[in-house]
């Protein structure tokens, strides 16, 4: 009875809660944007393509700030005019510096709720910027992310996922979270690549827990680094799609997943999986998904890292807040499309075993991705869905140290790599991505 009466009032404070935001709807949000974009997916760093137009109901928020005389209020918003008239003439697009301060002067205000609409409306910056960084109460990243459930779910996604993280056992804002991230990740495009080199048996175990565990469309690809026992045959008689190629090394191979399925497949959420760590619940990918387009990009929490005392410097290992570990493993990685076109690739300077991944995830960490290089490395990562059986790695000594050597030498380069150096090994590389028949 308790846990019965207790779902029940979750339902009624859900539902209140949508009703008290469905009351802005059709006051604030433009009627250009009432219809969900059936075109490309707009991801969370992409600018709003909205009119900067203002509409009746915006300029009448407007002009009954300028008659209460907060003239500071239009200034932030760009007006050349401070009258009534100029107003009702003018577009608007906001800074993110001006949004920041129009939410400072009136986060107190009733009128927050139908402010910050105005900003999202008509922001000249990538959203998610703005939601991760103005200090709200999660009630107003609430009621704003049902505002926007119908008319943007990137958006309603970001802003729910700022309330969940600001109130992360909230029953309310929890229930809401789940639905409203299922809505978002079902438009994405996710990819899912597994790197693996003669180890067959590794690999089937983990292609068919990925097909037994993944709801939902998804891109897969397998990235075999020129085995010589039977995984070619393998995956041509399970129809994966699969590369055939020469043996180059962990970096090269992870870096033909990650562009085939960047470049070839335009997924907006990547994958990254080593043949012996795999899925092992339902829906196990949601969480990987959540974290890359959070954090721009994730790794995996082995447990032997987490068990090991003073590893974890923080975090609860949850999408939302993910560990910090001064440990990290490159078992799975995920990362966000938006994060990928900044950082680029593994440096293909690295080669065989060794360091490359390590130096991949710390110029995500240079960029001001998640993780911090304060005093000491710290890397993101969770655990969920996950179980590895840990396979004896292919590692040689000599060549473990020469990237080590590397990762050194370069460690404060970090502009974007690609995945090749030169127009030799470029248009190796790219033969070697035409060989995947899918």
């Amino acid at each position: 009875m308790k846990k019965r009466s207790q779902k029940t009032g979750i339902r009624r404070a859900t539902g209140a809660a949508k009703q008290k935001a469905r009351r802005f709807l059709n006051a604030v949000i433009p009627k250009e944007n009432r219809v969900e974009r059936s075109s490309v997916i707009k991801s969370e760093l992409h600018l709003q393509s909205h009119d900067s137009s203002l509409t009746a109901s915006e300029v009448t928020f407007i002009q009954s700030q300028l008659e209460k005389g907060n003239k500071s209020f239009v200034k932030c918003l760009g007006f050349k005019s401070l009258t009534i008239e100029g107003v009702s003439q003018a577009e608007v697009k906001v800074s993110l510096g001006n949004a920041k301060e129009l939410v400072e002067h009136y986060v107190a205000s009733p009128d927050i709720i139908t402010l910050v609409t105005l900003i999202l409306n008509h922001a000249e910056f990538p959203v998610s910027h703005f939601i991760m960084s103005v200090k709200l109460a999660p009630e107003v990243f609430r009621d704003l992310a049902i505002l926007f459930r119908k008319v943007n779910k990137c958006t309603s996604f970001w802003l729910i996922a700022r309330a969940k993280m600001l109130r992360p056992e909230g029953p309310v804002i929890s229930e809401l979270f789940e639905l409203i991230t299922d809505e978002y990740i079902a438009t994405l495009n996710v990819g899912i690549g597994v790197i693996t080199f003669n180890r067959k048996d590794h690999l089937a175990k983990t292609v068919e827990a990925i097909k037994a565990f993944t709801t939902g469309d998804y891109q897969l690809v397998v990235a075999d680094d020129g085995s010589k026992d039977d995984t070619v045959e393998w995956c041509e008689k399970n129809n994966v799609a699969h590369t055939n190629c020469a043996n180059k090394g962990v970096v090269r191979n992870k870096n033909r997943a990650l562009y085939y399925l960047n470049e070839i497949k335009k997924v907006d959420v990547l994958i990254l999986l080593e043949d012996d760590c795999r899925p092992n619940k339902e829906n196990w990918q949601k969480e990987w998904v959540i974290a890359a387009l959070l954090w721009g990009h994730i790794n995996y929490a082995h447990k032997r890292i987490i068990k090991k005392e003073g590893a974890v410097v923080s975090g609860t290992g949850s999408s939302t807040l993910p560990y910090l570990c001064k440990l990290v493993t490159g078992q799975c990685t995920a990362c966000s499309k938006d994060a990928m076109e900044n950082i680029g690739y593994l440096d293909p300077r690295f080669s065989g075993y060794g360091a490359g991944h390590v130096e991949w995830t710390e110029r995500f960490i240079r960029q001001g991705y998640n993780g911090t290089t304060e005093k000491h490395w710290v890397y993101p990562a969770i655990s969920t869905g996950l179980n590895s059986d840990d396979a004896p790695t292919f590692k040689n000594p000599e060549q473990l140290e020469k990237n080590r050597a590397l990762k050194k030498k370069i460690s404060k380069d970090v502009h974007k790599r690609e995945a090749w150096i030169g127009n030799e090994e470029r248009n190796e590389f790219l033969s070697e991505i035409e060989s995947i028949n899918d």
